[in-house]
């Protein structure tokens, strides 16, 4: 079966492909219902699958059958039909020939392969985050790069409305640590404490400033950003659950948005939960810090949840990479 083109049996159903024709296409999308379809006369080979590229596994047709499908219906309309799907450069592993003998053997093989490819996909991103957690490791041993924990509190009824904003920094190559908070001048009136805890008081490393947006937006590019060209300071960016984070920074700013577009950024939800060999899961940041053995309090402050996160991810990039992937890192390296 080496050589073969196959496509997938699901584009080839769709009526819109073979025709522009409404009265066509109601007679091609009832030509291909699985109990019409597979009750036919005719029984076309098909072929399971896996894309190499993603994983997964198809529902094939070879281009002979797809031929024999189309010159069916063609005599099913009795017109000539010009469709021919386009070939794709894949090379289908664990290929398996079979025949369909009814819509009930194809609704099987359509659940069968929903789970098989259910399960790809949490493997697969499960794999992508080991190797994130090998990279951030990596990155962390070099001792050269800057590192920086983000976090940020919103108002508890409106979202939009950014209390709080901090940041934690682990220079790597000095063995430097800082750490800033800042409470934001635009919304000095509103206050949590009905939903979320009101922590913004609490701030445990150092002095709480207040300060606009566009303020604290300056003395985080400050930060970030290289003092001249003698500075080889690259900064990578850390949070839990950081995309979030990331989204609350950008709006400061077209030049926040600017400057975090081409960081590498890490995760330590993800990076933790990939260690526990889940790929979805999530812990909180208290709990996270708890099972590392991170010392944790007055969390919900934003100055305290980038330090306690920036430790998270120290420890979490000092503990071994699961063996399931440390051959994998090595070799692709």
């Amino acid at each position: 079966m080496s050589g073969e083109v196959y496509f997938h049996y699901s584009y080839i159903t769709r009526a819109n492909k073979w025709t522009k024709s409404e009265a066509q296409s109601k007679l091609i999308s009832h030509f291909f219902k699985p109990n019409s379809f597979f009750d036919r006369d005719t029984k076309n080979e098909f072929f399971i699958g896996i894309n190499p590229n993603d994983g997964k596994k198809y529902l094939l047709i070879s281009e002979r059958g797809f031929r024999e499908i189309r010159t069916d219906l063609e005599a099913h309309l009795s017109t000539k039909l010009s469709f021919f799907p386009e070939a794709q450069d894949i090379v289908y592993t664990d290929l398996e020939a079979f025949y369909i003998e009814n819509a009930v053997d194809y609704d099987k093989i359509e659940k069968d392969i929903k789970k098989f490819n259910k399960e790809a996909v949490t493997k697969a991103k499960l794999l992508n985050n080991l190797k994130e957690l090998a990279r951030a490791r990596q990155m962390y041993e070099e001792k050269v790069y800057y590192f920086v924990a983000i976090d940020v509190e919103s108002y508890e009824k409106d979202h939009s409305c950014l209390l709080e904003v901090g940041w934690s920094i682990y220079d790597s190559r000095k063995d430097i640590f800082m750490d800033r908070h800042f409470c934001v001048k635009e919304y000095r009136h509103l206050k949590n404490g009905q939903y979320l805890a009101d922590m913004k008081d609490r701030f445990m490393f150092g002095k709480t400033v207040w300060a606009s947006l566009a303020e604290i937006s300056e003395e985080f590019l400050r930060d970030i950003t290289p003092d001249d060209e003698s500075d080889d300071k690259v900064t990578v960016l850390v949070g839990h659950d950081v995309n979030i984070d990331v989204k609350y920074f950008e709006g400061m700013g077209k030049h926040m948005k600017n400057a975090l577009e081409n960081l590498v950024k890490f995760d330590t939800a993800i990076m933790y939960a990939a260690r526990e060999g889940k790929a979805h899961d999530r812990v909180s940041l208290g709990n996270l810090a708890d099972a590392l053995n991170v010392e944790n309090y007055c969390l919900h402050n934003a100055g305290n949840d980038a330090h306690f996160t920036l430790l998270s991810f120290i420890e979490l990039c000092k503990l071994p990479v699961p063996q399931i992937i440390t051959t994998k890192v090595v070799a692709s390296s």
